[in-house]
């Protein structure tokens, strides 16, 4: 049990620091996506996120996939890409959200494996695999739910556009995946 908590708090930590910024910009530009009467949608395309990353862990953990550490980067600018563009050019969540916010998550799953083997090793063990998973996953909905509240916040305070913050956000985005690039 010991290890679960450890394991949960080193993903949480991880995912929450500043030095991951291309990761919690991810999640707040997911999070600004939403409104708080779009609940149901978030918490779907959150669970949708989080079970492609719990994919993704697996695969990487198990070795079923093996990437180089050059293609993983690669993989988290496409993502942090992908919601961006997203961000930019849709205004309705549609079927096929649903499908890339699972793609997107399978990619970050590979991305936290990075993480996974720096911090636990590369021994696979139940408690801390699972522990792993639980902190990132609680990493990702306060991250973002934190980022959808304060969106709302913004909107009814200052009575600005949504799509005006989330094109700002998206270009910040994108902005650092360059950056993550050259």
């Amino acid at each position: 049990m010991d290890k679960l908590i450890y394991s949960f708090e080193i993903a949480f930590k991880h995912l929450c620091q500043v030095s991951t910024l291309h990761q919690i910009l991810f999640l707040i530009i997911f999070g600004v996506f939403f409104g708080l009467k779009d609940w149901k949608t978030y918490l779907l395309l959150l669970l949708a996120l989080c079970s492609g990353s719990l994919v993704g862990l697996s695969l990487a953990v198990f070795k079923a996939v093996s990437l180089s550490k050059a293609t993983i980067h690669l993989l988290a600018i496409i993502s942090l890409v992908a919601v961006s563009l997203n961000a930019i050019f849709s205004n309705r969540i549609s079927a096929l959200h649903y499908n890339i916010f699972v793609i997107i998550g399978i990619m970050q799953g590979f991305v936290l494996r990075l993480h996974y083997k720096m911090a636990l090793g590369t021994s696979v063990k139940f408690f801390s695999f699972t522990g792993y998973n639980l902190g990132s996953f609680a990493a990702f909905f306060l991250i973002s739910f934190l980022s959808l509240l304060t969106c709302t916040l913004i909107l009814s305070l200052f009575r600005t556009d949504k799509h005006k913050i989330s094109l700002v956000l998206a270009g910040l985005g994108l902005g650092v995946a360059l950056m993550m690039y050259f």
